[in-house]
C-alpha cells in the first residue's frame, strides 16, 4: 500500500466514516472519564479525522451516525450525512455503502483515528485503484481501514478478528485482497492508554481537549 499523491478529481471514490451515538461511544473510558468528556472526545476525534481527509481529498465524504451531534462537523467538512438507526456498526456502514453504489470505490475509516495523517489517507485512497479489497489490520486483529472497489464487493464485518473476516470474505467472493499494516496506524483509540500512545500525533481538536484530561502522555511509549 503505497502512493505519493492522492488520486485526482477524476477518481470517483467515497470516504465513509461511521460513528456511534456520542453519548454511548467509548464506554471503555467510563472508569476514567465522565459521559460529557467522553462525548466531547468522540466529537473531537471525528473532527480531526475529517480535517485530515479533507487535506488530501476533495471528493465525496459520508458520515453515518444515529446521532445528529456530528451533523455540523460533517457539513463543515463538506460531507454528506446519513442517519442510521443505531442497530449496529456494520449495519450503519452497509447503509452508507448502499447510498454510494454509483461510486468506483469506497474507503471506510472508523471515526476514532485522530492520529491518522495525510500520508495514511493518501496511501489508502491510492489503494482503491485496484479492484478488490484492501484491509489495514490493527494489532488486535481488528480492521482500521477497509477499501472496497467497488463499494459492493463484500459486506462490512467489523468487530473482533475482523481483518481475517474481511480477508476471508474477499477470497470467498473471488476478489483480490491486500492485507497489511500502516506504520503509525496500528490501533484505534478506546482507552487512556491508547490516547497516551498517540497524544503527540492527534489533530487540533483532540489536542485541545487532551490538555484538560488526565492522560499519562509521557509515561507510555509512542507507536
Amino acid at each position: 500500500m503505497t502512493g505519493d499523491g492522492a488520486p485526482g478529481p477524476g477518481a470517483d471514490y467515497v470516504v465513509i466514516t461511521a460513528v456511534k451515538d456520542a453519548g454511548q461511544a467509548k464506554s471503555r473510558l467510563g472508569p476514567d472519564l465522565d459521559a460529557g468528556t467522553r462525548r466531547s472526545l468522540v466529537i473531537a476525534m471525528v473532527d480531526d479525522l475529517l480535517s485530515t481527509v479533507r487535506e488530501v481529498w476533495a471528493g465525496r465524504i459520508v458520515v453515518v451516525s444515529p446521532d445528529p451531534v456530528y451533523d455540523a462537523i460533517a457539513l463543515d467538512h463538506g460531507a454528506t450525512v446519513v442517519r442510521d438507526r443505531g442497530e449496529g456498526y456494520n449495519e450503519a456502514i452497509a447503509l452508507a455503502l448502499s447510498t454510494v453504489l454509483d461510486a468506483e470505490a469506497a474507503l471506510v475509516l472508523p471515526g476514532d483515528l485522530p492520529h491518522a495523517d495525510v500520508d495514511h489517507v493518501t496511501t489508502l485512497l491510492n489503494a482503491l485503484a485496484e479492484p478488490g479489497v484492501c484491509v489495514v489490520t490493527a494489532e488486535d486483529g481488528g480492521t482500521l481501514a477497509l477499501g472496497l472497489t467497488p463499494p459492493s464487493v463484500i459486506a462490512p464485518a467489523f468487530g473482533p478478528d475482523s481483518a481475517r473476516a474481511h480477508e476471508e470474505a474477499a477470497k470467498a467472493a473471488g476478489q483480490r485482497v491486500s492485507v497489511g499494516q500502516l506504520a503509525g496506524l496500528t490501533h484505534d483509540v478506546d482507552t487512556l492508554e491508547d490516547l497516551a500512545r498517540v497524544w503527540d500525533r492527534v489533530g487540533e481538536a483532540t489536542t485541545a481537549l487532551l490538555e484538560h484530561l488526565p492522560i499519562p502522555t509521557r509515561s507510555v511509549t509512542h507507536d
